[in-house]
């Protein structure tokens, strides 16, 4: 155990919080589309359960499943000042952009997270248990 991580918890990954909503659990989806984000607003349930894991801030077909309060959403790039972190504080979702990962490469469909938002900086966790991203240089 790292001195990053939490109990049942290994970290993975720090970027900026964009509201200090304290920490919440989901199952992480990579949305990559507005398809994707069609398919997945289409299911309110799943929604609630889901860290919703895109590229980038500027992702603007984002913004409206902000409505749905998901677990959470995790960006690779992007600033707490752009359009999602704005709405985003205006919904108290939790965010994490800029993500930077540590000891993987990304974060695969149906890994069970946890994300701390508490302060400035937010970071993502794995549960104990599950299987990890690609490592860099994994084939």
């Amino acid at each position: 155990m790292s001195e990053n991580d939490i109990p049942g918890y290994q970290f993975i990954g720090k970027g900026y919080s964009v509201v200090p909503v304290g920490k919440h659990e989901g199952v992480a989806l990579n949305v990559n589309t507005p398809q994707d984000m069609i398919k997945l607003m289409s299911d309110p349930v799943k929604v609630k359960e889901t860290v919703v894991i895109t590229p980038g801030g500027t992702t603007t077909f984002v913004a409206p499943l902000l409505y749905k309060k998901p677990a959470g959403i995790v960006t690779f790039a992007g600033t707490p000042e752009s359009h999602l972190g704005i709405v985003g504080r205006n919904f108290r979702v939790p965010i994490v952009m800029t993500l930077t990962l540590e000891g993987l490469d990304n974060i695969p469909d149906g890994t069970p997270l946890l994300i701390d938002c508490a302060g400035k900086l937010g970071s993502v966790y794995i549960k104990d248990g599950a299987s990890n991203g690609s490592a860099p240089g994994d084939a």
